[in-house]
């Protein structure tokens, strides 16, 4: 409770932010002076800025900077229900998000923050602020502020359980269950305890990894609420993971009965299940019932992602493989693009997460997609010069940020205009570090047949390359951090202990990842790309952490050992069976890599998988060799 008082008071002044006038309240006008020096966007033109106003939902605001000498001034409208406020300010990919901390402020109101402003910073914090404003979560600083919030009000004890649970399992798993324990039997010996209260702790039970309490409390609850939230809610579930579409309509039906759309929020969630029950139809060939659920939306923009994810799959999703159903896939693919405009000509329905720009160009990426899946149907099709022209359109509306819609394009190009009309379009993806294998196939093929020697190509690449290195190089070079690395000891596959003590002097790759994430599976060709290039280099070495399994032990180690050997991965493999080192790097979402100098310091953090294979590759090496001793960055001495 100490530490948040002295962290969250007020008077906290930011090094490159000033929040004025005096103690803010709710309504007020927040007005801020904004400076980039010392910023990752330091000498950069043309910032935005993005206002959270949290009061129980999270609401953005777009702001207008206005330049004042080297610093930037901006106004955020609060509301009469605001709790707590928090800015970001970013140029393309480039943020400063206070170093991952976050850039906020607490609503005052007699002297003192507003009731559930200490926890409002903290489910911000550890919720939505990880993927909006990329903060990272310290499960320490978020506990002492629901400690603080709790103080002041112990009725929210229930109300904040849950969140507190994840919190407290973050921190520390093996203690977890023990510490949730006596907050939990204060929320059970509440008077008048409702069905929520009992949800609220059940959900608690199963956070912390109490699955025989979580499961018992379960059952008691549907017994004394036969008709309450938590039976509707295993309906719903028992609903959505049903994929027999006789089944799952049988389900559907008996709800309706049981629980009629009185209110408009009913009836978009009963959409919801319309729109579910037509892509399992879908997923089945079961066109009758498609065509019989699809026609009881009447939102159809709301049908657009699955028209896409059902006309994918029916064009088999490559271009070489025969596509199942060109006519179906067709019809919704067209229909998904139809709709996706319809809502960038007239948003509706925008998450208040969201500014306006921030949700069209979201869809339009989403357009994107639904445009390469249309190209790739009309190429199998036969409509091979419309192909080009739709996917030259995808390409745009996702910035050139999807390696295998890139490549798509570069491949009905080569066809239609041959083999020197890519040339040029290939070599600016390389400069931009946005190549493949295939295109660089595609390039060799192009050059080679203007007389050139294999000796001349090596050389071209390398011209081509240098230019993307250097800018790589300044860009990680800026991202570089300087954190202390949280020290482990983790078994691998063969029950060796692995601790990152015995890797000292070593620049050490993490890689936290689990065995049910799609993008780890699909960055895994890249990484062991990456692993073979240092695999004789003693100065380096990779870790893979298989993480948030939610298994026991002895089955974790089973599955992710039939999987490295399937795949025929050469991973290291360490098991966080308690999720405990996952939590101490404040891992938000996976693969996660961390990559650590000689001196057990962590500098650099990568976050997710964006499809391309060679970038994924320099990316990784650009760090490591920065790193390695001898490196820019690497003495032995530190730095």
């Amino acid at each position: 409770m100490v530490l948040a008082t002295a962290m969250f008071t007020y008077g906290q002044e930011f090094k490159n932010l000033v929040f004025s006038p005096g103690k803010l309240a709710p309504g007020d006008v927040i007005k801020f002076e904004y400076s980039t020096t010392g910023t990752l966007l330091g000498g950069v033109k043309d910032i935005e800025a993005v206002a959270y106003v949290y009061d129980g939902e999270m609401r953005a605001q777009e702001i207008t900077l206005v330049p004042a000498g080297d610093k930037w001034n901006g106004k955020i409208q609060t509301n009469d229900s605001t709790k707590v406020v928090f800015v970001v300010f970013k140029k393309d990919k480039l943020i400063d998000n206070n170093k991952e901390k976050g850039y906020s402020l607490l609503m005052y109101q007699n002297g003192e923050p507003v009731k559930g402003a200490y926890a409002a910073k903290a489910t911000v914090s550890s919720g939505f602020g990880t993927f909006l404003m990329q903060l990272k979560t310290n499960p320490a600083d978020n506990i002492a502020l629901y400690d603080k919030e709790i103080s002041r009000d112990p009725s929210l004890k229930s109300n904040l359980l849950v969140s507190y649970a994840s919190l407290l399992v973050q921190a520390d798993k093996a203690t977890a269950k023990d510490k949730i324990k006596p907050i939990i039997e204060e929320v059970k010996a509440k008077k008048n305890i409702e069905e929520n209260d009992y949800i609220h702790i059940m959900s608690a039970y199963n956070r912390v990894g109490d699955k025989e309490a979580g499961e018992n409390l379960k059952q008691e609850i549907i017994k004394m609420f036969p008709h309450g939230a938590l039976v509707k809610s295993e309906r719903l579930a028992a609903f959505y993971n049903e994929s027999d579409p006789e089944k799952k309509e049988a389900l559907l039906t008996a709800f309706a009965n049981d629980y009629p759309a009185t209110n408009d929020k009913d009836k978009t969630s009963m959409e919801n299940l319309y729109s579910s029950m037509a892509s399992s139809a879908a997923n089945k060939k079961d066109w009758t019932r498609f065509r019989k659920y699809e026609a009881m939306v009447t939102n159809k923009e709301s049908l657009a992602g699955a028209y896409n994810n059902i006309a994918w799959g029916l064009s088999d999703e490559s271009i070489d493989a025969e596509a199942a159903d060109l006519a179906m896939a067709r019809e919704l693919s067209e229909k998904s693009i139809q709709y996706v405009k319809q809502s960038i000509e007239h948003p509706s329905n925008v998450p208040t997460y969201y500014t306006q720009k921030e949700y069209k160009k979201n869809l339009r990426f989403s357009q994107g997609m639904y445009q390469d899946t249309y190209a790739l149907i009309l190429w199998k099709s036969g409509q091979e010069e419309n192909a080009y022209e739709v996917q030259g359109e995808a390409i745009k509306n996702m910035d050139m940020s999807d390696a295998e819609a890139n490549e798509r394009y570069i491949v009905y190009k080569e066809k239609l205009k041959g083999a020197q009309s890519v040339k040029e379009d290939i070599e600016g993806y390389i400069k931009d570090g946005k190549s493949s294998p295939k295109l660089q196939e595609l390039l060799h093929k192009a050059y080679i047949a203007q007389g050139h020697t294999e000796a001349e190509f090596t050389g071209y690449m390398e011209g081509l390359k240098k230019e993307y290195y250097s800018n790589l190089r300044l860009r990680l070079l800026a991202e570089m951090v300087n954190e202390p690395a949280p020290k482990f000891a983790l078994k691998d596959l063969t029950g060796k202990t692995v601790s990152l003590d015995q890797l000292k002097g070593k620049v050490v790759v993490v890689d936290f990842w689990a065995t049910w994430c799609g993008p780890c599976r699909a960055s895994f060709p890249g990484m062991q790309t990456a692993l073979n290039k240092y695999k004789n280099d003693p100065d380096v070495q990779f870790v893979f952490v298989d993480t948030w399994e939610s298994k026991k032990s002895e089955e974790m180690k089973k599955d992710a050992d039939q999987f490295i050997v399937k795949n025929k991965y050469d991973f290291h493999v360490l098991l966080d069976t308690d999720d405990k080192v996952v939590g101490a790097y404040a891992v938000d979402g996976i693969p996660t890599k961390f990559v650590i100098d000689p001196q057990s310091t962590i500098r650099f953090k990568a976050v997710g998988y964006d499809g391309s294979v060679d970038a994924l590759v320099d990316e990784i090496s650009m760090m490591v060799d920065l790193l390695k001793p001898g490196g820019e960055n690497g003495t032995k001495k530190g730095f």
